[in-house]
């Protein structure tokens, strides 16, 4: 009898694991779908942003329902094996990392400067958001904004003086951002810490021009690292003995 109860057991676990795993790869395959999802090429300006705001409303609507999806399943079938339930759960933490991952992409050809973990001046403030996630402190004064994290602060510069007493242009994003913290990487693979040869290294072929020896504290540079100048931006690095302190992208 017991080996009955067993065999019984067996089977009923191994139907449970085949209808499972037929549910599991639909799904799949509809994330597959939602994953093709891209920006088309070519965009600019307001183009892009209108595409991003599209697109990416669209992209994480998909990326909710697949989750939704995933948790049904793991529910209904979690029962029958523990596995079953953690390995949805498993699936269910990549998806909102697969959206920051889609935002990166599509903000990535309006980043004048060196982008940082993916955004940088170009970016909108919501896009900000979505790949850093919220800031510690948010400021707004006269209008002007500052996301700040710990070791990394975006903000707003505008010189008034360049609109002749008019006022300022709707600005959607920070003109600046200062890096000092570990734990950051620029898309160049500038870190806090490195020496100044390194710095330079990381910037080999990049720059229109440079300053590195008026003062040995400061590194003066301005990024360009494409035929098109659409990312060349100011950059300044202050040196600590002989090690980087501090990144500035700014157009002043």
């Amino acid at each position: 009898m017991f080996f009955l109860i067993t065999a019984a057991m067996f089977v009923t676990g191994c139907g449970e694991e085949e209808k499972y795993n037929k549910e599991k790869a639909q799904i799949l395959d509809e994330l597959k779908q939602v994953q093709l999802i891209k920006i088309p090429e070519g965009l600019e300006g307001k183009a892009l942003d209108a595409a991003i705001d599209e697109l990416a409303h669209k992209h994480k609507a998909g990326l909710e329902q697949i989750d939704n999806r995933l948790k049904e399943l793991g529910e209904k079938y979690g029962k029958a094996d523990t596995k079953f339930k953690s390995e949805t759960e498993e699936l269910r933490k990549t998806l909102k990392q697969d959206h920051v991952e889609w935002m990166k992409a599509a903000v990535a050809p309006k980043i004048k400067g060196d982008a940082v973990m993916g955004v940088g001046i170009g970016c909108r403030w919501k896009e900000i958001a979505v790949i850093l996630g919220e800031p510690i402190e948010k400021k707004q004064t006269a209008g002007l904004t500052e996301f700040k994290y710990s070791g990394l602060v975006f903000n707003e510069i505008r010189d008034h003086g360049e609109t002749d007493g008019k006022p300022l242009p709707p600005s959607y994003g920070p003109d600046a951002y200062y890096m000092t913290g570990n734990g950051y990487k620029t898309g160049s693979g500038i870190q806090i810490g490195m020496t100044k040869a390194e710095v330079l290294e990381c910037y080999k072929g990049k720059l229109a021009s440079l300053d590195d020896r008026t003062d040995p504290k400061f590194i003066i540079m301005r990024y360009d690292p494409t035929p098109d100048h659409k990312h060349e931006y100011n950059q300044f690095m202050q040196l600590t003995d002989g090690k980087l302190t501090r990144l500035i992208v700014a157009k002043h």
